[in-house]
């Protein structure tokens, strides 16, 4: 597809800144008599640079290179430089990339251009159990293909923060929810909730409203139902508790923004990714150190799953090798070492709940029952960006009062249906579970 966006365009709707007994590690093959396995090979990774995992990848590379002998080489880059470079290498005459890792949406435009890993994770008994709901359920089927392309690095969903001292437990049910900020309001007088009010941020917030009244954005059968009385509800809601319960300016917050806000003690409710958030609460600055929580959306709903994959090119000329390293780098040793040591958050269960984890991260087992719960929208869509897109500009004119909440809901839903009219796709799709 050609995407024809400035690099400016791109950052503006991203954002700045997605059993252990039964677990085991997926430790490189061994290596042939007389030497290392890879010795003499090199394979090159694309990422982006200042992701929570550089500095885990970095490391597991020079381990890699030590145990096997294959070098590994990477370009990390700024995220709205990746897709480009990526196009770009893939449509040369020589292509040098081996693997990818970002967005597993990402995947959903280049898929051609990956190699399915099924028969390698058989070949190297790399173990697929004991992950995420969402990597089981959303990993596979990419524009209808039932195969796996990526192994999940990074994953990430957003959730909601609170204050102990000020609340003793939050509410499951949404209109208990604004009573308790319309409570909180009157006792501090102050506006009680915040979340990143930049465009791309409030996808999250509406789907998450939008997702508790169980009903996908799309049909099985690609009918679009964002503009239905689901989708205005979910819409009417946000721009509620938005316009009642939300500081003054709060539509020019981005993610730190936000956790600076509940780290001040400013706000005392917080919608928000984890991965910005964690670390920050429990420094020695913080107002709320000891004091705060998380908990799920309330009746079901669940803020967008994200997952930064690690895929391999399939014109990479050392598959086995690139194959090798990414299972190195997502298997549960690694896994559990990227969470203690680099704040990594991690796709698989049984590292939510390690007592070594939970030492250096008490908060671990109550954000997996968050993580766990994620959702995924545009599931398999390689049209996924146009549609994310149209929808964060949606939910930014609603919230700015520049458009009435059917209108720009019917808006949306006639861009998405232009997109799938004009390239259809042939598999059920689903974002629900057990749909």
């Amino acid at each position: 597809m050609d995407r024809k966006m400035s690099r400016r365009d791109l950052f503006k709707y991203v954002g700045v800144g997605a059993g252990a007994a039964a677990l085991t590690a997926c430790a490189p093959g061994a290596a042939p008599a007389g030497g290392k396995k890879y010795a003499g090979k090199t394979i090159r990774m694309l990422s982006q640079g200042g992701a929570g995992y550089e500095k885990a990848v970095t490391q597991y590379g020079k381990e890699f290179e030590d145990l096997t002998g294959c070098k590994v080489e990477f370009d990390w880059a700024p995220w709205e430089n990746l897709m480009p470079k990526l196009q770009a290498d893939l449509a040369s005459g020589s292509p040098q990339l081996d693997v990818f890792c970002n967005d597993r949406e990402f995947q959903y435009t280049v898929y051609p251009d990956l190699l399915p890993l099924d028969d390698l994770i058989k070949k190297y008994n790399y173990d697929m159990n004991g992950f995420l709901a969402a990597v089981t359920k959303f990993g596979q089927g990419i524009a209808g293909q039932k195969v796996r392309f990526g192994l999940p690095l990074g994953p990430g969903v957003s959730g909601i923060f609170y204050r102990t001292d000020l609340i003793k437990e939050f509410p499951t049910t949404w209109a208990n929810y604004e009573a308790l900020l319309v409570d909180l309001k009157g006792k501090t007088g102050k506006a009680p909730l915040g979340f990143a009010g930049v465009a791309a941020q409030l996808v999250k917030a509406f789907l998450a409203r939008y997702w508790s009244q169980k009903q996908s954005t799309i049909s099985k059968d690609w009918k679009v139902l964002i503009n239905n009385d689901v989708g205005v509800k979910a819409a009417t809601m946000l721009y509620d508790f938005f316009k009642k319960y939300t500081p003054q300016g709060m539509l020019a917050w981005d993610n730190p923004d936000g956790c600076n806000a509940f780290k001040a003690g400013d706000i005392a409710v917080l919608e928000s990714w984890p991965g910005f958030c964690l670390d920050g609460f429990e420094t020695a600055d913080s107002l709320v150190k000891g004091k705060w929580s998380m908990a799920r959306y309330p009746e079901g709903g669940s803020g967008n799953y994200v997952e930064h994959n690690m895929v391999i090119l399939k014109k990479s000329k050392n598959p086995d090798a690139a194959f090798e390293f990414i299972a190195y780098c997502t298997d549960l040793t690694r896994s559990k070492r990227s969470a203690i040591d680099f704040k990594v958050d991690p796709a698989r269960l049984a590292v939510f709940d390690d007592p070594d984890v939970k030492a250096k991260s008490p908060w671990m087992p109550a954000y997996k029952d968050i993580m766990n719960a994620g959702l995924v929208p545009f599931w398999g869509i390689p049209y996924w960006l146009e549609m994310f897109i149209g929808l964060a500009e949606g939910l930014s004119t609603i919230l700015a009062e520049k458009g009435q909440i059917k209108q720009t809901l019917d808006d949306v839903a006639a861009k998405w249906t232009k997109l799938i009219t004009d390239s259809p796709l042939n598999f059920p799709y689903s974002e629900l579970p057990g749909a």
